[in-house]
C-alpha cells in the first residue's frame, strides 16, 4: 500500500465513452482526488454523489477527481458528473492492487476501498481506505485540497 509523501504509481482508467486516462496527463495542472469504488455498491455510489455535489470544492481547489471501478461504468453513472470528475474502469485490476495493496481483489471485486489525495506533484497527501464503506467525509478530502493549494 502507499504511504504519505510517496509519488503515487501509474493510473490509466479508460472512460465509458472509450477515452484513455492517464493520472499523470494533470501533473503539474491539477491535484487529484483518486477513488477506488465498486459500480454495483450503494454506498460507493452515494460517496461519488456527494463529491458530485462538491464538484465547485473541487474547481475552486483547482483539482480532478479519478474514480476507478474494476468495470467499465455505466453511462448512468458518468453522464452525470461534472467535468472535474472522471469516471473510468481499471479492468485489469493493476492500479487497484498499486494503490489500495495485492490483496485489494476479492472473488466479487474490490476488497478494499479507498480514496488518494495528491498534490499537482503526484505526492500522496492524504489517503482513506476502507473494507466496510467508511469513506471519509467530503469536508475532510477538501480541508486536505485546501491545504495543498495553500502551501503550492
Amino acid at each position: 500500500m502507499l504511504q504519505t509523501k510517496q509519488i503515487i504509481p501509474p493510473l490509466t482508467l479508460r472512460s465509458s465513452d472509450g477515452r484513455t486516462i492517464h493520472a499523470w496527463d494533470f501533473k503539474q495542472k491539477k491535484n487529484l482526488v483518486i477513488i477506488f469504488l465498486d459500480a454495483d455498491c450503494k454506498p460507493c455510489l452515494d460517496f461519488l454523489k456527494r463529491l458530485k455535489e462538491s464538484a465547485g470544492d473541487l474547481r475552486a481547489n483547482e483539482s480532478i477527481a479519478l474514480a476507478a471501478f474494476l468495470e467499465v461504468p455505466s453511462r448512468t453513472i458518468a453522464e452525470g458528473l461534472q467535468p472535474e470528475i472522471i469516471a473510468g474502469s481499471d479492468v485489469s485490476g493493476r492500479a487497484a492492487r498499486a494503490f489500495l495493496g495485492e490483496d485489494a481483489l476479492s472473488s466479487s471485486g474490490l476488497g478494499r476501498r479507498g480514496v488518494f489525495v495528491t498534490d499537482r506533484y503526484g505526492e500522496l497527501a492524504s489517503h482513506w481506505i476502507t473494507k466496510d464503506h467508511e469513506f471519509p467525509a467530503v469536508g475532510e478530502i477538501f480541508a486536505c485540497l485546501s491545504h495543498l493549494e495553500s502551501i503550492c
